[in-house]
């Protein structure tokens, strides 16, 4: 666990702890920053119980998004000389759409 969201846990009463711990162990995940700072508010007003914990916690993080990522100088030999990471992008994001009718057409006649 990182140490901001770990300082702001540290606030937690101590069942809360153990909620939140028990909820890591079962979810096998750990909190971000926003997510210990609103559990950390939830605990001052009182209302911060198992099923808030869990409910924060099976929330999906920015940065656990699935994500598929090139380097550039792999797929430079692909592009004329000069396009742009942006130009890549357009492109490939225009030739899925195509493969994508492609698949969908052959579908379509089975």
């Amino acid at each position: 666990m990182a140490m901001n969201p770990a300082v702001e846990i540290s606030y937690l009463k101590e069942q809360e702890q153990k909620d939140l711990l028990e909820t890591i162990e079962s979810e096998d995940c750990t909190p971000s920053y926003s997510q210990a700072i609103r559990m950390k508010e939830l605990s001052k007003q009182n209302k911060l119980d198992m099923d808030a914990i869990f409910n924060i916690m099976i929330e999906q993080k920015p940065n656990q998004k699935e994500q598929i990522r090139f380097k550039v100088e792999k797929l430079k030999s692909y592009f004329p000389k000069g396009y742009s990471t942006k130009q890549m992008e357009d492109v490939i994001e225009k030739l899925l759409k195509q493969y994508k009718q492609k698949w969908k057409n052959k579908d379509l006649e089975r």
